[in-house]
Parts: C-alpha cells; structure tokens; sequence
C-alpha cells in the first residue's frame, strides 16, 4: 500500500530521499519497480534510480530483484544510530534518540486528509495518549509547539543538528495536552487501559468546559476579540453553533458506541421538521442562528455546559468495555467515518471538544477583509466568518 503522495517538484533531495524511504517502508517486504516509485513520487526513474544508489551507496540495505524491483532488506538495521541507520531503523527508535539527544530531526508526515509535508523538528518528548503515540517538538516550518503521529510519519531522518533548549511541560501546555489522571478508587473499575482513557477525556472535558468560561468572562470585560458589543456578536454565534453542533456530535458518538438512538442533552430549541432531513451546511447553521438568537448570551452558555456537562457524567458511568472498542466515527454528512477509540471519538481531534476549541481559538482573530463583487461589499460575511470556516463542513 502506497503511502500519501507529494509533488516532488521543488522539493529538494533529502526530503526526496524520505519521501523514497517512506514509500519503501510502506510496501515492505514486497519490492517496488523504479517506475512505480518515479510514478509515486511524481519524478523520473532516471532520478529514482540515482536516489537508490546514494542510499545504498550510504549503507542503506536495499536489495534489487530481477524483475520485480527494490526492497528494504530485512533484519537488524545498523548498531549505531548514524544518519542512514535513522533512515533504514524503526521510526519510534529514531525519534526516541532524536529526543535522548536533543537534536533536529526531519519527518516526511502525512496529515489525516493525506497530504505529506517535510518537517524539521526539534524533538522534546514522545506522549503516549490513549489511542495513539505522538512527537512533541518545536516545528521549525510552523515556528511553534507541534505533536506528531508516529503513525503517520513515514520515514525519520536524524540530523546533526542540535535542538533548542524547551522544557516539555511546557510545550504540553501550549498544545493544550492534559495530563492524564488516575480515578479516585483505591482499586481501577476495569482493565488499565479503559481506566486511562476515560480519565484522559474526563480530563479533556474539564479543561474545555474552562476556557469555555475563561472566553465568556473575557468577553464581559472586554478583552475577547473586538470588544463591547461586537465582542459579544461574536460569542453569541459562535456559541449558538457550539451548543447544537455538539449535542449532535456527542448525542451520536453515545448512539455509534452504545447501538442506541441519539440523546439530545442541554437545551435543544425547536427546530423546523425540515431541520432533521438532509440538508446542506450553511443551510443547517442558518437555522441553527435563527433559533438561537432569541437566546441570551448567558442561556447559550448555559446550554453548551450541560451539554458537556451530561457527557462527562455518561463517560464516568459509562462500561469499561466501551473505551476499550473502536466505533464509527458520526459525520454531518451521514456517511460514517474509519472506526476510532471512544476516547478519540470524544476527546480526539475531530471530537467534539476539539471543534469548541477550535472556534474559541478563533474568537480572537481578525475578521478576513469583506470581498467585494461588482463594486458592491457584501456586508453579511463579516457576520458568519468565525462559523462559515468550520471543520464540519468538510
């Protein structure tokens, strides 16, 4: 199976050379002709084939089969963790020493949507969460604190380069990472690992039901994006969208994990018929804004908590047996999404607590300039700019 691809174009030799060890990894242990590895990697086989003599030149053990192409060689990758040895050994070991030595090191990753980038990362810590092992660096591209999948880094190349001096308590914070907490019995309820990932997301929830207070109290004083009352605008749509979308969200994780139908908590307007048919997305949070508007600001923050309230009572009370299966993930669209952890499901980043925080981390942007069409402006982007860009849409 091939990894994600990139264009080559533009793209210089060492990223090249990830992206050539990555393909090579993932068909591993079967072979790859050149021309499949040039198609792949969008260049020629003339240069796929001089890629491959560097690398095995450098002591990559890449074995050639008449006919059939190139493969990694099986077996123990080289004792001491040189440059090639970071190419060719597990990718977990060479982050692990990336991080042991404080030092840059390059990944060719592929996000969730499969587009693969080339990344220098100072490498700070390796996290493990419930439903994945993560990276936690300081990304050179993006000049800030990034976590990492090691699933889906393809290929790790360690360089001589030394790291910056970042403490990795810090790095957490920044990214928002809590710390998973033990229960308060003396005794775990179930298996450790059911135990760790509820703790995690109850950790979650508890840390989003904060800033969700922390952003309502910024906006009564004034300190939230544009201040006064367009401060407030802002909130209100943004919480209007918040309070619904996630009773929705959390109301069919419950109903994907348990075989049951949805259960809406909170304070659910009342929505047209037509609300519950399959409709488009602006037409959906267009009337979601409707009904919402003749709430205060206070009453849609109240609902958006008990919301998040309910499911943090569920997920305590809620069978072991659940956080340790995988379940469907829900989609606007109704087609359900590859089967996840609960804990991902919920507290993962395309949960429910992951697209609050998302739009409060927007709250204080600066609205994108208003286009204008014809020499007219249209004067009600402004309004939906902070709900128009959601992740849900997608």
């Amino acid at each position: 199976m091939s990894v994600a691809r990139v264009t080559m174009v533009g793209v210089n030799r060492v990223d090249r050379l990830l992206a050539l060890v990555a393909e090579l990894r993932a068909a591993s242990p079967e072979p790859l002709t050149a021309d499949a590895l040039a198609g792949r990697l969008e260049v020629s086989g003339r240069t796929v084939r001089r890629d491959l003599e560097l690398l095995i030149h450098g002591g990559l053990p890449v074995r050639s089969e008449r006919g059939r192409g190139y493969a990694l060689a099986s077996g123990a990758p080289p004792p001491a963790l040189s440059e090639v040895a970071s190419l060719m050994g597990p990718v977990h070991d060479t982050l692990a020493e990336a991080v042991r030595t404080r030092r840059v090191v390059r990944l060719a990753y592929t996000d969730r949507s499969g587009g693969r980038s080339f990344r220098d990362v100072e490498a700070h810590g390796l996290v493990v969460a419930p439903y994945a092992e993560y990276l936690v660096g300081w990304c050179r591209m993006r000049d800030g604190p990034r976590m990492f999948r090691l699933d889906r880094i393809g290929a790790a190349y360690l360089s001589g380069r030394a790291a910056g001096m970042r403490d990795l308590d810090d790095l957490l914070a920044a990214l928002r990472v809590p710390v998973p907490r033990p229960r308060a019995e003396a005794a775990p309820r179930g298996p450790a690992g059911a135990a760790r990932a509820r703790a995690w997301t109850l950790d979650r929830l508890d840390h989003v039901r904060g800033r969700l207070r922390e952003s309502a109290s910024q906006v009564r004083a004034g300190r939230a994006g544009t201040e006064g009352a367009e401060g407030a605008a802002a909130l209100r749509g943004v919480l209007g969208h918040l309070a619904e979308w996630t009773r929705w969200q959390v109301a069919a994780v419950r109903a994907a994990a348990t075989g049951g139908a949805p259960v809406y908590e909170g304070r659910r307007p009342d929505f047209p018929a037509e609300f519950e048919g399959d409709l488009p997305y602006d037409t959906r949070e267009r009337m979601i804004q409707d009904a919402m508007a003749l709430r205060s600001l206070g009453e849609l923050a109240r609902d958006l908590q008990e919301v998040l309230e309910a499911a943090g009572h569920w997920c305590a009370d809620s069978d072991d047996v659940l956080w340790e299966g995988e379940f469907p993930e829900p989609s606007p669209s109704g087609v359900p999404g590859p089967a996840r952890p609960l804990a991902d499901l919920l507290a993962g980043w395309r949960g429910p607590l992951a697209h609050i925080e998302w739009h409060l981390d927007r709250l204080t942007d600066e609205p994108p300039s208003v286009p204008v069409v014809d020499g007219d402006e249209e004067g009600d982007e402004e309004e939906v700019w902070l709900t128009d860009r959601c992740p849900l849409q997608v």
